[in-house]
C-alpha cells in the first residue's frame, strides 16, 4: 500500500500525551491486513490529543518517522503460533534500554506474544495497558491445523491470556460477538472490555462511486483463501454451474494466493473465468472493490460463539457495491444485513451459491447494479477517524483515572 503519513509536528507534540504504540505488522507494504487498522489509529490520534511512538516489525520495509523497525531475534515467522516469538524477545530487549518518557501503552494483537513484552514495559513505568485483540485469541473461531496448534490452544493459550487479561487496564474486541464471549469467559475481567471495530479510512476511496458496466458480471474476492479453513472449491464450482447456465460472468482474486487455491482453480475446470491478480496496495484494492459488479465476501462454517468480522467487510460496504456473503449467521452477516445495497446470502452448497449468482446476474442485466450505495450511518459509524476519537477517550480516561 502506499505510505500512511504518520509524521506529527513535533513542536506541537509537549501538549500531546504519548503513546508507546507496539504493532506487530505495520505500513508501508502491500496488503489489506490488520497493519491498517493500526495505522490508521496513529494517523488520526494527534488529532485527538495523543502523540504515537511505533514499535513494529523490520521486514525490509521503507523506513517512516515515528516507526521504529526491529528485527526478530528467530530468522523464521513460521508457524504464526511460535514465530512471533523472536521479535517479542527483541521488542523486550529494546524497551528495557529506552529513557523516553510515555503515558500509556497500547498493544495490537495478533500476533500475541509481543503482549507481554509490552505489559512488562507498563508494568515498570507504571503506566496504563491497552490491549486490542483484532481477532481472539483463545476463541479463536478456527483452531483446525496441526498437531502443534491444538495443543497450544487447548494447554497454554489459555493461561497466558488469562495472565494478560490480569495485567491490562482495557481490553478492546474488535466484534460484539468477541466483546459478550470474553465477558462471559472472563466476568472478572469485564469492566475494563470494550467494543471498537475494525472501520474504513474515507480517504483511501475515490470521491464519486464510479457506475459499472461491461459485458460480464465481474465477481471480486479480495484477500487469500486458505486462511481460517477458508476453500475457493464452493465458489469455483458455482461459477462454472453459473456459466453453464447462461451467465456471463468472471471472477477475479485479488491477492497472492497459497498453491492450494491455485491447485483448486486448475481442477474445477474455470481457469478462463477466473483471473489471480497479484498482491496490490491497498488503494489499488480499493478502486478495484469500488468498481466491482458484485464483492464476494467468505468464511469458513462456524458454529463457535465468537464470530470474525474480515477487515475488508468494512471497505466493502464503503465500497458501496452488492455483496455476495457465503459463510455462517454472525456478526459479518449482520452487518452485511444492516448496511449493504444489496446482499445475497446462499448456503455454502455450490448450487445454492450458483442460483445466488444467476438472480445478481439478472439484476446486472436489467440495469440494477450499475450504481453504488453508501448507507449514511454506516459512513459516520465506522470511519477510522471516528473510532480513533473513540479510542483517544479511551486512552484519557485511563491515564485520567491513575492519576493521583
Amino acid at each position: 500500500m502506499s505510505q500512511v503519513d504518520i509524521t506529527t509536528s513535533h513542536s506541537a507534540s509537549s501538549s500531546r500525551k504519548r503513546v508507546l504504540f507496539v504493532a506487530h505488522d505495520f505500513p508501508p507494504g502491500a496488503g489489506i491486513g490488520g497493519g491498517l487498522r493500526s495505522a490508521s489509529f496513529t494517523c488520526h490520534l494527534p488529532s485527538f490529543g495523543w502523540l504515537p511512538k511505533v514499535f513494529a516489525l523490520d521486514a525490509g520495509q521503507e523506513r517512516v518517522p515515528d516507526v521504529v523497525r526491529l528485527k526478530s531475534l528467530t530468522p523464521w515467522r513460521r508457524p504464526y503460533e511460535l514465530g512471533p516469538y523472536g521479535w517479542a524477545c527483541a521488542l523486550h530487549r529494546h524497551l528495557r534500554r529506552i529513557d523516553e518518557t510515555f503515558d500509556l501503552v497500547y498493544v495490537s494483537c495478533p500476533p500475541f506474544p509481543q503482549a507481554f513484552a509490552a505489559a512488562a514495559f507498563a508494568r515498570r513505568r507504571k503506566l496504563p495497558l491497552v490491549v486490542d485483540f483484532r481477532d481472539a485469541w483463545s476463541l479463536d473461531p478456527y483452531q483446525e491445523g496441526s498437531r502443534l496448534k491444538k495443543l497450544l490452544y487447548r494447554h497454554l493459550f489459555p493461561s497466558m491470556e488469562r495472565a494478560l487479561l490480569g495485567r491490562a487496564d482495557l481490553l478492546i474486541l474488535n466484534t460484539s460477538s468477541a466483546l459478550v464471549a470474553y465477558q462471559t469467559l472472563y466476568p472478572r475481567y469485564a469492566h475494563k472490555m470494550c467494543w471498537l471495530p475494525n472501520g474504513f479510512d474515507e480517504t483511501a476511496f475515490p470521491e464519486a462511486s464510479p457506475a459499472v458496466g461491461g459485458d460480464e458480471l465481474v465477481l471480486i474476492h479480495a484477500g487469500r483463501f486458505g486462511i481460517g479453513a477458508r476453500s475457493p472449491s464452493n465458489l469455483l464450482s458455482a461459477i462454472a454451474m453459473a456459466r453453464q447456465d447462461g451467465c456471463r460472468v468472471r471472477l477475479e482474486i485479488l491477492g497472492d494466493q497459497p498453491d492450494s487455491a491455485r491447485a483448486e482453480i486448475a481442477a474445477c475446470g474455470v481457469g478462463g473465468a477466473v483471473t489471480m491478480l497479484p498482491q496490490i496496495s491497498y488503494q489499488e484494492a480499493v478502486a478495484a472493490m469500488s468498481a466491482a459488479g458484485v464483492l464476494v465476501l467468505m468464511q469458513a462454517p462456524s458454529n463457535a460463539a465468537v464470530q470474525a468480522v474480515a477487515g475488508k467487510t468494512f471497505d466493502y460496504l464503503r465500497a458501496g457495491r452488492p455483496i455476495l456473503y457465503i459463510g455462517p449467521p454472525g456478526d459479518n452477516l449482520d452487518l452485511v444485513r444492516s448496511y449493504a445495497a444489496r446482499h445475497e446470502h446462499p448456503t455454502d452448497a455450490p448450487r445454492a451459491i450458483a442460483d445466488a449468482i444467476a438472480r445478481l446476474c439478472e439484476a446486472w442485466q436489467r440495469g440494477e447494479l450499475s450504481e453504488g450505495h453508501v448507507d449514511a450511518a454506516f459512513a459516520s459509524r465506522f470511519e477510522r477517524r471516528v473510532l480513533a476519537g473513540r479510542l483517544a477517550g479511551h486512552f484519557d480516561h485511563l491515564v485520567d483515572s491513575s492519576c493521583p
